[in-house]
């Protein structure tokens, strides 16, 4: 009796209900390092994630080498953990860049979200890859 009971505790506590607590939007910042002779600093671009359930989905604005908008978004999604933890996988494209997004962290109970991550991008005339963080609040 007693290890059904606890079996079923394990179970809730593992299932997409528990992630339920971090459901809500986060908004913050999204910093990655600059790219010599292609930015002209680094990136600092307003970042928001969705969670709903356990589904988390985010988009931030694109801009161009010089900080300007461009009117291209990256967007992305990933499935929160019971714990918070998250991988999101997302990119963009446009006219002469493509680009895929990895950042992993987690979502805190204390409403602050921090994590790190990598761009891959192909441009026409390049490739390349830069650091990125992420940190956000509830």
């Amino acid at each position: 009796m007693i290890r059904a009971a606890l079996l079923a505790v394990m179970l809730c506590a593992a299932s997409p209900l528990a992630a339920q607590g971090f459901a809500g939007v986060w908004q913050g910042r999204l910093t990655c390092d600059a790219v010599e002779g292609i930015t002209q600093t680094p990136l600092d671009a307003p970042f928001t994630l969705r969670v709903e359930g356990n589904l988390a989905k985010y988009e931030r604005p694109v801009l161009s080498a010089s900080g300007a908008r461009t009117g291209a978004w990256e967007r992305g999604e990933g499935r929160v953990a019971a714990d918070g933890t998250l991988l999101l996988q997302g990119g963009s494209s446009g006219r002469g860049f493509h680009y895929r997004a990895r950042y992993e962290g987690r979502l805190g109970a204390d409403g602050v979200a921090r994590f790190t991550g990598v761009q891959d991008w192909m441009l026409s005339d390049r490739d390349f890859a830069r650091s990125c963080a992420v940190e956000l609040r509830r």
